[in-house]
C-alpha cells in the first residue's frame, strides 16, 4: 500500500484529523512505518462509518438526530434506535433501605455528624433569637427513637433525674426545664450550654461494634463554648439502631465527664472505745492490744 493511496484517502475523508498532504510529501522517504500507524489511525476514525452498511450520509443523519432521539423521551423510538445502536441511559434507582438492613459504619458516622450539627444549629437558633424549641423537636424525632423503639438516655449533667425515657424528659434536658412542660429543674438546657451555646462539636470514636440492626458506638466528644470559646470534653456511649421505617436512630444514649482523681490526706477512723497512749514512745491501744508484744516492748498496760 503506497503512501499516495494513504494521502489521497486521508485528504478526502478526514481533514479534519490527517495530516496535510504537503505534509506526507515532504515526508515520503519517512518509510512505510508511519504510513501504517497513519492508516491504523484513520480507521479508528472511520470505522463507525463503515460498519453501517457503508453509506456515509445515513450516519450523518443519525449522528445529527442523536441528542433529540436521546433527550426526547416523546420522541424516543426504541426499535429504530435499537437497529441504530442508541440506546436511552438507565439511571439508577435510589433504594431505601430496609427494616431488616444492618447498621453500617456510615451510618453511625452519618448520625454522629447530624447530632453535632444539630446541637450546634439549636444553639445558633437560640443565640440569634429564633425558635430553637421547635428546631430541637424536630430535630430530636429525627434523631432519638422515641416513637420507634425505647431510648436508653443517661445525660452529662443530670443528677435527680437521672434517666430520661420520653421524649418529654429528653427534651427538657436539651432546651431547659422553662421550655417544655413538666420540665426538670436542673435542666439548664444541655443544646443552648445554659444560654452560653456551642459553636463546635467534634466526635472521636474508640471503637465501634456492629450487631446486624444495632451498632454500639463508645468515644469522647469535644464542645467548643460558643461565649467563651472554652473546650469541654465528655466521654460517651451512642446505641443506633435501624427502626422499621428503615432509619438510624439512637436506641442509648450515656454521658458522663471524665473522672478526675483528687488528691487528698487520708483519714483514720478510729473506734471511741480505742483510745491511743504512749508510753515509753511506742503506742498503746487497749482495743487492739496484745499482752504479749506489749510485754516485749516494755509497754504496760495502764
Amino acid at each position: 500500500m503506497g503512501l499516495g493511496f494513504l494521502r489521497s484517502l486521508t485528504c478526502l475523508t478526514a481533514p479534519s484529523v490527517a495530516i496535510p498532504c504537503a505534509a506526507l510529501e515532504m515526508r515520503a522517504p519517512v518509510q512505510i512505518g508511519h504510513g501504517i500507524y497513519l492508516l491504523f489511525i484513520f480507521l479508528l476514525f472511520v470505522k463507525d462509518v463503515f460498519k453501517r452498511n457503508g453509506y456515509i450520509y445515513i450516519i450523518m443523519n443519525i449522528l445529527q438526530s442523536t441528542s433529540r432521539v436521546i433527550s426526547d423521551p416523546d420522541q424516543y423510538d426504541t426499535e429504530i434506535n435499537s437497529a441504530r445502536g442508541f440506546s436511552l441511559k438507565k439511571t439508577k434507582s435510589v433504594k431505601m433501605p430496609s427494616s431488616k438492613s444492618g447498621v453500617t459504619k456510615d451510618d453511625v458516622i452519618n448520625a454522629q455528624n447530624f447530632w453535632a450539627q444539630s446541637i450546634v444549629d439549636i444553639s445558633n437558633s437560640y443565640l440569634s433569637g429564633e425558635d430553637y424549641v421547635s428546631l430541637a423537636s424536630e430535630r430530636a424525632g429525627e434523631l432519638y427513637g422515641y416513637d420507634h423503639s425505647k431510648v436508653l438516655f443517661k445525660p452529662t449533667k443530670a443528677s435527680e433525674k437521672q434517666f430520661r425515657p420520653t421524649a418529654n424528659d429528653a427534651m427538657s434536658y436539651f432546651v431547659g426545664h422553662d421550655s417544655v412542660i413538666d420540665g426538670y429543674k436542673e435542666d439548664q438546657g444541655f443544646a443552648i450550654n445554659a444560654k452560653k451555646g456551642f459553636s463546635r462539636v467534634v466526635f472521636d470514636n474508640h471503637q465501634i461494634d456492629y450487631h446486624d440492626q444495632v451498632a454500639i458506638a463508645m468515644g469522647t466528644y469535644e464542645f467548643t463554648c460558643a461565649t467563651t470559646g472554652e473546650i469541654s470534653e465528655v466521654e460517651y456511649t451512642f446505641g443506633y439502631k435501624r427502626n422499621p421505617d428503615g432509619k438510624v436512630r439512637i436506641c442509648l444514649h450515656h454521658s458522663s465527664i471524665p473522672y478526675e482523681p483528687k488528691v487528698e490526706k487520708p483519714r483514720v477512723r478510729r473506734d471511741k472505745t480505742s483510745q491511743v497512749k504512749r508510753t515509753g514512745g511506742l503506742f498503746y491501744d487497749p482495743a487492739q492490744a496484745d499482752p504479749e508484744a506489749n510485754e516485749r516492748r516494755h509497754v504496760s498496760q495502764l
